[in-house]
């Protein structure tokens, strides 16, 4: 029989490895212990079925806990599934971004922080302690499995007012791009969460299962943030399942909407904009849009289909779906904030598309100072600077850049975006157009 150092050796686990092919992995796995698919299944709690669309690659592996067990029981190295060994930190994926139909990889310094800024993320470090009794203290480190799973604190217990309390200061943090709090609060808010759900009496369960789904919900956008879909993966489907846990369609439809932005950066991007789609006719039907909070929720997913359709170069489809968020927007009533968020979306699909002068055109009548999110304002700077850039005006991209740094300083310090484009600005600054360029590279760690 191939021995575990022989079978990883094979081009075809180099290949599977490379790409993050876990069902092929898996394949070559079982296939190098010489178990059949029903054996296998035996071995690892599943059917023969099910083991077989695993390693075809038709049903995803989501769970951190099912891929550590299945690292366990066909002896993959955990490094291998994207996980961290149990004496690890996480460490991020390759980060990826694009200005239009290109990767860039983001590494450095910049790569560094974000790497840092995760170990925040699944690390818990003296809560609720003086600063002097913490410094006495070594860190508790949690493995991404824990932060998931919501493995319980000591003092986790809240009541729902309290944890209620905790989501809204987590939100407070990410829409104010406050990245570094934000992923020191996390560990804690989601053991909490969780803890209350599964004590949550069948009164309860409702309200529990709701929160617990908005502290997934937050974990996976900052996961987003940042580029780690491994954990973003797991995340988003642990809030789907306490979403449709709670009984409540806006929940779920957001668990919806995060769950598809995840797929879009898997190998099942091509469901995505179903997927989002599916959710925005569900919420239709089950509530009728009769109230402000469906109705945005339903723009909201309709914006985030437009923007699939354009990540795959289905123009007519994203500007239809724009169009059709925009009716709904009217037909609705919905507050002016949607209608900036859908003017954004517009430079967003427009760069995408790689139509960088209709970008710059749509960010040119958008006024960023009554965008009142600062998350959102990142996301129009982002995209203007981005925009620029893919027309060949650099000087207007680093102003971007510029303002965004002093608008939401961590959006420019961790997002791969301002890294790469930091880095290109940098690299083709040959004739020093643009003053002050390397100094801002070494200030953000480009």
């Amino acid at each position: 029989m191939t021995t575990e150092k022989n079978w990883l050796d094979l081009p075809e686990a180099r290949r599977a490895i490379a790409a993050s092919d876990f069902g092929t992995l898996l394949r070559v796995a079982r296939t190098a212990k010489s178990w059949t698919l029903a054996e296998a299944g035996r071995r690892c709690g599943y059917s023969a079925a099910t083991l077989s669309r695993i390693e075809r690659g038709r049903q995803p592996l989501l769970d951190v806990a099912l891929l550590r067990r299945l690292c366990g029981v066909f002896d993959i190295p955990p490094e291998h599934f994207g996980l961290a060994t149990r004496a690890e930190s996480v460490a991020l994926p390759v980060p990826i971004d694009r200005v239009r139909g290109r990767t860039a990889q983001a590494d450095g310094e910049g790569a560094v922080r974000r790497r840092d800024l995760l170990g925040g993320v699944v690390g818990v470090a003296g809560f609720g302690l003086s600063d002097g009794a913490a410094a006495s203290l070594r860190p508790q480190v949690l493995r991404p499995d824990d932060l998931l799973l919501g493995t319980p604190l000591d003092g986790a217990t809240v009541g729902p007012a309290e944890l209620r309390a905790a989501l809204t200061a987590a939100r407070s943090d990410f829409v104010a791009c406050r990245f570094q709090q934000l992923s020191a609060r996390l560990p804690r808010l989601i053991a909490q969460a969780r803890t209350n759900r599964d004590r949550a009496g069948s009164d309860n369960t409702a309200l529990a299962s709701t929160q617990l789904a908005q502290a997934y919900g937050i974990a996976t956008a900052l996961l987003l943030k940042l580029h780690d879909d491994v954990l973003a993966w797991s995340s988003a489907d642990r809030g789907l399942q306490a979403a449709q846990a709670s009984g409540d369609p806006v929940t779920l439809a957001e668990a919806s909407r995060l769950t598809a932005t995840v797929m879009r950066r898997t190998p099942h991007r091509d469901g995505a904009q179903q997927f989002v789609l599916t959710a925005a006719e569900r919420l239709e039907r089950d509530t009728g849009l009769s109230d402000q909070r469906e109705s945005a929720m339903y723009v909201r997913l309709l914006s985030a289909a437009a923007y699939t359709a354009a990540l795959h170069d289905k123009r007519d489809a994203a500007w239809a779906l724009l169009r059709e968020a925009d009716e709904a927007t009217e037909r609705t009533g919905g507050p002016q904030a949607l209608a900036l968020d859908l003017a954004v979306y517009r430079v967003s699909v427009a760069r995408v598309l790689g139509d960088f002068g209709s970008a710059v055109d749509f960010a040119k009548r958008v006024d960023p100072t009554r965008i009142k999110i600062p998350e959102r304002r990142a996301r129009y700077w982002e995209d203007t600077a981005l925009a620029c850039f893919g027309r060949g005006r650099p000087s207007a991209a680093f102003q971007a850049l510029q303002i965004a740094e002093r608008d939401t300083p961590q959006e420019v310090r961790f997002r791969p975006w301002a890294q790469q484009l930091v880095g290109d600005l940098l690299s083709g600054d040959t004739r020093g157009a643009l003053p002050g360029i390397r100094e801002f590279a070494a200030r953000v760690g480009a």
